[in-house]
């Protein structure tokens, strides 16, 4: 059996999207219902985890979560994680920007 190597996949999908409902936009809403949810299960998950993990090591961290202060640097990553969350829900119904427009250059730089 060959493998195809990475450069050698196509980078856009051909075709039309298959398309289940017949009104305008229950598709695209679906996707996105489900994109957010599978991305707010994985947060939970990691978060039970981390919590568990902790407790086990006797430290309890639920004071402290709910009484952080938040700085600068942590703004500036928490922006950039929701950039990246809103780039994953609204994918399919935000068209891609320009070619090198500012917009591309932000969702390039916030999605890697």
């Amino acid at each position: 059996m060959s493998q195809i190597r990475s450069e050698e996949m196509p980078r856009k999908a051909r075709g039309k999207r298959a398309r289940f409902f017949e009104a305008e936009g229950v598709d695209e809403l679906l996707t996105m219902v489900i994109e957010l949810t599978s991305q707010v299960s994985a947060l939970r998950e990691r978060q039970y985890v981390t919590e568990k993990v902790l407790s086990q090591k006797g430290i309890d961290v639920s004071d402290a979560i709910e009484h952080y202060q938040w700085t600068d640097s942590d703004e500036q990553i928490m922006g950039v994680e929701r950039e990246r969350l809103l780039h994953a829900v609204l994918g399919n119904v935000t068209p891609p920007p320009a070619a090198g427009s500012d917009d591309a250059t932000t969702r390039r730089s916030s999605v890697t």
